[in-house]
């Protein structure tokens, strides 16, 4: 489990909150706020200006989001991701020992 049930459903209610807000094309709202952060966050980095590191969590937050909006749970699609991302960089690892 990677979210405690209290901050799932915070994560669920900033979500329908979103819905309610962004009315018309939920889906294509958070996608160009996703898109509208990875820039800012690469300006951020790049001037080593810690918000950065909050604008990142904001991403977060909107890609929680899209997850919810296709009707899937946050918590096991990130079990599903740990894992994949596990066994790709111990791959990835032992190409470079070779």
């Amino acid at each position: 489990m990677v979210f405690s049930k209290d901050t799932l459903e915070r994560i669920k209610k900033i979500h329908n909150l979103s819905l309610r807000v962004n009315t018309n094309n939920h889906r294509k709202k958070l996608l160009g706020l996703a898109q509208k952060h990875i820039k800012e966050i690469n300006q951020l980095y790049s001037e080593k200006n810690p918000h950065a590191d909050i604008e990142t969590g904001d991403l977060a937050v909107l890609c929680f989001e899209l997850i919810l909006e296709s009707g899937k749970n946050p918590d096991e699609v990130l079990e599903k991701c740990f894992e994949r991302y596990e066994k790709k960089l111990n791959e990835l690892l032992k190409q470079d020992s070779l």
